[in-house]
């Protein structure tokens, strides 16, 4: 049976991840290399994992003999720094010749955001980036916001020894789940914002689009990404065919930024329940001034067809008032 390698355990995804390896595949012996030392008891017990080891991603000779010892190895941990895909790509070329050897790898949509506007106004004329568009794929490049770590991957792909699969989710929301909580990535940063700003902003007249999904959304094409790494003989496809884009809520960033100044104001984050417009180089630096700033359109047509994609849970306006119910954000 395949032995399974998981970054990230202790993250949004990974939190997640690690039980439904434990609900889907029961037999195959799972191992988690992370930092946090004080849960080992809930990994062990409830997540079922088999071995635990502790270390960082730069820890880079240590990751690399560990991930030699696996035939999976899920990188959800790291998207943007490619240390730990460098150190991944080097355990898994050592493994011997002709041994079955697969890396998924969770990228992130924040690739495909419009290179062309920055308004903060919906661009009729910005990009839809289709996964099933191969020549779209194959613009993936380094210079992306998570493209060093992806070029990496891809790279390792082309070579042929390690069967590669990339999943770019859109902008996350929801909650880890287990002893460590972590929010989704948009709910943080928003928060980080409206604290940094003292209010919530939108940009120009907030009409850029930005696509999102539930952290739940994101694991059944993960598990289908290894029924596929277990059942295919050799990865069908080229690299570019196993990248898959997934996303759900296409929404405007006056609604997503009017909600969340309501949750923020009735949790006493902010003074005023009304999101504030303001012009980009008043927005402050970060990736969420970035990203409101711009259209981010996808379409998942190669998931839907090939991993059998549907998002399921509830869009992110309507999520918002109960998911950060557990979290005081001070």
């Amino acid at each position: 049976m395949p032995s399974i390698l998981l970054l990230g355990v202790t993250g949004l995804v990974g939190s997640h991840l690690v039980l439904a390896l434990k609900k889907n595949y029961p037999s195959f012996p799972v191992t988690v290399y992370l930092r946090n030392t004080t849960i080992e008891k809930y990994l062990t017990e409830t997540a079922g994992v088999s071995k635990i080891v502790y270390g960082a991603y730069e820890e880079t000779e240590k990751l690399a003999s560990l991930a030699k010892e696996h035939d999976i190895v899920i990188n959800v941990g790291s998207s943007v720094d490619p240390t730990s895909s460098h150190a991944i790509v080097t355990g898994l070329n050592q493994r011997p010749a002709g041994v079955k050897t697969t890396l998924i790898h969770m990228s992130g949509a924040g690739n495909f955001v419009d290179a062309t506007s920055n308004t903060g106004s919906a661009n009729p004329n910005a990009k839809v980036w289709n996964d099933a568009n191969i020549k779209d794929m194959e613009q993936l490049h380094p210079e992306m916001l998570n493209g060093r770590a992806d070029e990496v991957v891809l790279n390792a792909g082309k070579q042929g020894n390690i069967g590669t699969y990339i999943i770019f989710p859109t902008g996350l929301y929801g909650a880890s789940t287990g002893p460590v909580k972590v929010l989704g990535i948009i709910q943080l940063l928003m928060y980080l914002k409206a604290k940094e700003l003292g209010f919530v902003p939108y940009i120009g007249d907030g009409t850029a689009r930005f696509n999102t999904m539930h952290v739940l959304d994101t694991i059944p094409p993960v598990l289908r990404m290894i029924d596929l790494a277990i059942k295919e003989e050799t990865p069908q496809g080229s690299v570019y065919e196993r990248c898959y884009i997934v996303g759900a809520n296409l929404d405007k960033w006056i609604d997503l930024s009017t909600k969340f100044a309501e949750i923020f104001h009735a949790k006493g984050i902010v003074p005023s329940p009304v999101p504030r417009q303001v012009k980009l180089e008043d927005a402050g630096e970060g990736e969420i001034t970035m990203l409101m700033s711009k259209d981010l359109l996808t379409r998942s047509e190669r998931a839907e067809s090939k991993l059998g994609y549907k998002p399921t849970q509830k869009p992110i306006l309507e999520h918002l008032d109960t998911a950060l119910g557990e979290y005081t954000l001070e």
